[in-house]
């Protein structure tokens, strides 16, 4: 009989776990094997599980669980920094109907005119358009904000206007006339000559109306006077005004200058009326009786364009004699001057005279 608490190698235990029974329990070699060994070995037996018995209570829940089973969220997704991510190219992309990006680059209509370099190209061009049109745009914009007003006296004269400022009369003025007589004596054509704007006081007061637009100017000790725009094409630079009759009630400033009229008798033919006489009359102290109240005044919107109206009575007078170049009339080839037409012209002695004669006063 073997002494108590030493097994006897006649037992059913096997020498391996004969030994680890006689190890120290402090030997780590010790625990390993006979962890090992109760694992594996067929004759350590389990709990016995009764088929009545109580269930257990499930033991308490660790507080340190992580928080995604706590919340029974599953467990993360595993990320490995060791495998690359797959590999994208953006000619994979796909469309919402199927398409990729990488048809559109062997499409054979592409590829025949140039390919992506050609479309690159054109989308650049496109680019700098827009840019090129957008500064040129606000460059232009801030330019013309930036311009000086231009005044409307300044616009269309023979010559540049000084400064209008001093004393009377200089200003820019608006004189409002009529048509008072015209005569045609210097051409065997009445036709040839015609005056703004083709009807008198007597054939019509409203519709006799012709306004003329001056500019005086204070020059040296005295004044001149120059013309704008106006429908009768009568310009004239820069020319003196003297004073007459000073002092009466006939008192006046006066000028005289010499100018190409051109008339237009029928259409593709222009005649000239070279050297033709301009003479006006400014009063400085005969009222006006002339009010024009046709459509052709223009008094109205002068005076918006600083264009005073002349407060006084005004005379003006367009005059040429007759003589062998009075007048010459040609036919027009586009808009160059072609022959000369000569037949039923014949000359007027000089005494005779054309005229168109405009005044504000009866």
């Amino acid at each position: 009989m073997p002494s108590k608490g030493v097994a006897s190698p006649n037992n059913n235990i096997s020498s391996q776990d004969f030994v680890n029974l006689h190890l120290p329990r402090h030997s780590n070699n010790g625990s390993k094997r006979s962890r090992a060994s109760s694992v594996h070995s067929p004759n350590v037996r389990l709990s016995i599980i009764e088929e009545d018995a109580d269930i257990p209570p499930l033991p308490a829940k660790a507080h340190h669980r992580p928080f995604h089973r706590r919340w029974n969220l599953g467990d993360p997704p595993r990320i490995s920094f060791e495998i690359p991510p797959p590999k994208y190219s953006v000619w994979d992309a796909t469309g919402p109907k199927g398409e990729k990006l990488s048809d559109v680059r062997n499409n054979k209509h592409i590829a025949r005119r140039g390919g992506w370099r050609r479309i690159c190209l054109i989308a650049f061009l496109l680019i700098v358009f827009i840019v090129g049109l957008t500064v040129g745009l606000t460059i232009g914009l801030r330019k013309r904000d930036s311009k000086p007003p231009v005044s409307p006296q300044s616009s269309g004269n023979t010559t540049p206007l000084p400064d209008t400022t001093g004393p009377f009369p200089a200003g820019s003025y608006t004189l409002t006339t009529f048509l008072d007589t015209v005569q045609t004596g210097c051409s065997s054509r009445p036709e040839d000559w015609s005056c703004f704007p083709k009807t008198t006081y007597q054939e019509s007061p409203s519709e006799a109306t012709a306004n003329f637009t001056w500019v005086i100017t204070k020059s040296g000790d005295g004044f001149s006077v120059a013309s704008t725009n106006n429908p009768f094409s009568i310009k004239f630079g820069e020319t003196p005004l003297t004073m007459v009759d000073a002092g009466t009630d006939n008192e006046r400033y006066q000028f005289n200058t010499a100018l190409d009229k051109i008339t237009i008798p029928s259409s593709g033919v222009n005649c000239f009326f070279n050297d033709t006489n301009l003479e006006g009359k400014l009063y400085t102290k005969k009222a006006p009786t002339y009010l024009s109240s046709s459509p052709l005044d223009a008094s109205n919107s002068a005076s918006k364009d600083n264009f005073m109206p002349w407060p006084y009575a005004v005379d003006i007078r367009q005059s040429i004699g007759g003589g062998q170049t009075v007048p010459q009339c040609f036919r027009l080839q586009g808009n160059q001057r072609g022959d000369r037409i000569t037949n039923g012209i014949t000359p007027q002695p000089e005494s005779s005279a054309c005229s168109c004669e405009y005044r504000n006063f009866g």
